[in-house]
């Protein structure tokens, strides 16, 4: 009955989904350049031609084919140091993981080994002891006592036959690819604002400062930026890619060796082959992203707590513990997931009433997730600094409001399931299909066909832990652990061999949506070393930028403007954005520019990255890009290096003539804190300028006998305090329940000459109205 009923839904699904791939109008979406689609189907053809030659002569040797190929790839495109640092990592991790826990498959005994170093290397970056040397000699120890586990794993590799390699090719097509995009230097904001920041940081200094009141996110939980560092320390940023790149490999055969429970080996390698084709895989791994860190370790947790509940091993809820806690200590959501997790493992613990094994398990969920939160708080007053500080209320951020993305704000509704396939846009900086499209299809069906304990207990942790994450914060890439968890569900479908089927299709339908996910990977991969410097030049310009800047000014505090992209600056980055908060919030409050001036010359900042443009959303920022600022050299892309000038460009205060003219003349005189808008084709010349701060106000001088002010009429406006000459005149109410673009209000009689006409924002408003916003679109002199 059950089966029948999950062949209804999923045609009812399928149903929906061509609905939705026609009306969201999926195939249009402009995803890959002309060079990232040429370079994808060049990588296709050359893996398949060689894959199907070994698929026809020696099919059990597609595994280590496969990998030897990748791994002189690797070392040629960025050199033998990267692909052996990261060996000599995971080799440790391994040895130390079974020293812990000595009959765990190779997989759980690396992330073991994995959750131990974090822990010690995040304590050891508070000290200056972190140098190449002193890593390679301490991931060392592990090999001397536990080198036998390295020959045990080895002997444990079985060569598979012809209908498994195809299958196991599958996957390593996918993962392959993932390896080619991962292989680029990294562009992301992300990557380089923080999570390589870090490591490179770490290199210049051999410590990482903790610092922050210049970095916000200083104290915020660091696990898998520790293990990038390691690897960074001993084989550059390649080696700190590569690793990224390996917890999705140990994501993907673990998977795989779960699915093993209820389909073939061939058809779980088609399991694990449907999780890495989801797009979002590539974006979390091409770029220095940490989802891959933590999304392994909820894995194995979930994996070793269905493991506890069928055999009750004392060793199983122990992983439990250091797995769940290992994610928590690499990023604060992973505690939605470690919820349903540590009630489950609980009410286990209870049922077969193994009180003696609660603290061990509670001491050590302490010790691997407490650390950086217990000194989160003793330097801040905050353990999850800078979120929630109007709960802790840190002197050192915000306390007005609790920090929080206003960006994806979509409401979790029974419509979630389609919008999260076909409307990605509202969940993350992504295209339709970025969540892939196996969950939407076959994730629901699957789990109708579940019967066994250990498979509700993997749909009790995507349920809870998808539940409150879409509830409290609905970011895509914050779902990404609950992919592997839904992808080993899809190994419940009745009958397996649907997967022989579907799963092809799928995948071969989820690769072509690669770059949905992100513009990053548009471009895919590239394969000659010619090809790095324009494509840094043009996708991360600041990169250039700040190589400069290390050459020109060593060590000397730099602005930026438009961009956290901070990474590898030799010297203190001050940046528009809270990862700078209190500077930050300093700018913000300045009324003019020469207020913006003086703090920059308060904290001896000379140079200052900044878009060529000198457009800012603030309007007092852009002001003084533009009066205080000489530039340094020639732009790279959108960006460009300016030093402070010794000779101030004064503002024109010259009287319009008439005419029509836009918010952006630089005559208009504004004080406080104006935002500038350029993302409304309605208004005159696609801007307006706007405040909401009482007090704010804008003058403008003109020659005339009257002027018509230009505005917005909208929900959220309040009512302008306006002056002629300095006179009061009739307040303007510029509530409107519809919003109404380019609406007028005249003031007219005047005599002939000069004249001024001042609008200042009152804070007063209609009672309808939702805000007090005051704007400018433009303004017409009239003779």
């Amino acid at each position: 009955m059950f089966r029948k009923f999950s062949w209804i839904l999923f045609a009812l699904l399928l149903a929906a989904g061509l609905y939705g791939f026609l009306h969201e109008r999926l195939w249009a979406q402009s995803m890959w350049s002309q060079a990232g689609q040429d370079r994808f189907l060049a990588y296709t053809a050359v893996f398949w031609i060689s894959a199907g030659a070994i698929l026809l002569l020696r099919p059990r040797w597609m595994g280590p084919v496969a990998w030897a190929a990748a791994l002189l790839y690797v070392a040629w495109w960025s050199g033998p140091a990267a692909p052996i640092a990261v060996l000599y990592f995971l080799g440790s991790c391994l040895c130390l993981g079974r020293l812990f826990s000595d009959d765990s498959e190779a997989p759980v005994a690396i992330l073991l080994g994995a959750a131990v170093w974090m822990s010690v290397i995040w304590t050891a970056l508070h000290f200056p002891i972190n140098a190449r040397g002193v890593y390679v000699a301490g991931l060392a120890a592990p090999y001397l006592l536990g080198v036998r586990s390295m020959t045990v794993a080895a002997r444990k590799i079985r060569l598979p036959g012809r209908a498994e390699a195809a299958a196991l090719a599958v996957l390593l097509f996918v993962l392959f690819a993932h390896l080619l995009a991962a292989l680029k230097p990294e562009i992301s904001a992300d990557g380089l604002s923080m999570h390589l920041a870090l490591p490179m940081a770490v290199a210049r200094e051999a410590r990482w400062g903790f610092d922050f009141r210049l970095n916000s996110w200083a104290v915020m939980p660091a696990g898998a930026d520790s293990l990038y560092t390691a690897a960074y320390l001993m084989g550059g940023e390649a080696a700190a890619h590569l690793l990224n790149f390996a917890f999705l490999v140990l994501t993907c055969v673990l998977l795989a060796s779960a699915a093993r429970r209820w389909v073939s080996p061939a058809q779980a390698w088609l399991v694990a082959a449907l999780f890495a084709s989801t797009p979002l895989v590539q974006l979390v791994t091409a770029s220095l992203f940490v989802e891959n860190v933590w999304a392994a370790m909820i894995l194995a947790a979930t994996l070793s707590l269905a493991r506890y509940w069928e055999e009750g091993r004392l060793r199983a809820l122990l992983l439990v513990a250091v797995f769940t806690s290992a994610a928590v200590s690499v990023k604060l959501i992973a505690a939605a997931f470690a919820a349903p997790i540590v009630c489950l493992a609980a009410f286990a613990l209870f049922r077969r009433r193994a009180w003696r094994v609660l603290p061990i398990a509670a001491g050590l969920l302490i010790l691997f997730a407490a650390p950086p939160y217990v000194y989160a708080f003793a330097k801040t007053g905050n353990p999850i600094f800078p979120f929630a500080n109007a709960v802790f209320r840190s002197a050192d951020f915000d306390t007005t409001k609790s920090f929080s993305d206003p960006r994806f704000t979509t409401p979790l509704s029974w419509k979630t399931p389609y919008d999260l396939t076909f409307q990605s846009r509202n969940f993350m900086e992504a295209q339709g299909g970025a969540s892939g499209f196996q969950y939407f299809l076959l994730l629901l069906p699957a789990i109708l066909c579940a019967r066994r304990r250990d498979q509700w207990i993997v749909v009790a942790v995507i349920a809870v832990a998808g539940g409150i994450i879409l509830a409290i914060l609905p970011n895509l890439r914050y779902l990404y652990p609950a992919l592997p968890l839904a992808g080993l569900a899809l190994a419940w479908l009745e009958p397996p061999v649907v997967l022989w089927v579907g799963a092809p299709l799928l995948v071969a339908l989820n690769l072509w949506f690669l770059p949905s996910s992100g513009f990053y990977n548009g471009d895919f991969a590239l394969f000659r070393h010619a090809d790095i410097q324009p494509y840094i030049e043009r996708m991360a310009p600041a990169r250039v930028l700040i190589a400069d800047l290390n050459l020109r000014a060593p060590g000397e505090p730099v602005a930026f403007f438009s961009t956290d992209e901070t990474g590898d600056l030799r010297g203190p980055a001050y940046t528009d954005s809270w990862h700078s908060e209190r500077y930050w919030h300093r700018i913000q409050q300045a009324q003019n520019p020469q207020e913006i001036a003086l703090i920059l010359h308060e904290l001896g900042i000379q140079h200052i990255v900044a878009p060529r443009s000198r457009h800012a959303s603030l309007l007092t920022v852009e002001l003084f890009l533009r009066r205080w600022l000489e530039p340094v050299r020639e732009p790279v892309g959108s960006l460009g290096l300016f030093r402070m000038s010794s000779v101030v460009h004064e503002p024109d205060h010259t009287p319009f003539d008439p005419g029509r003219y836009d918010d952006l003349e630089e005559r208009i005189q504004y004080s406080g804190s104006w935002l500038h808008d350029v993302q409304f084709p309605e208004s005159w010349e696609q801007s307006i300028t706007y405040s909401k701060r009482p007090q704010d106000a804008f003058r403008i001088d003109f020659k005339g006998t009257a002027i018509a002010y230009v505005f917005t009429r909208a929900a959220n406006r309040g009512i302008a305090e306006v002056r002629i000459d300095g006179r009061l005149q009739d307040p303007v109410d510029e509530y409107s329940a519809r919003t109404e673009w380019q609406s007028k209000q005249r003031f007219a009689g005047l005599a002939p000459g000069r004249h001024s006409l001042e609008i200042r924002v009152s804070g007063q408003k209609n009672p309808q109205s939702s805000g007090v916003f005051v704007d400018l679109d433009a303004f017409v002199v009239e003779p």
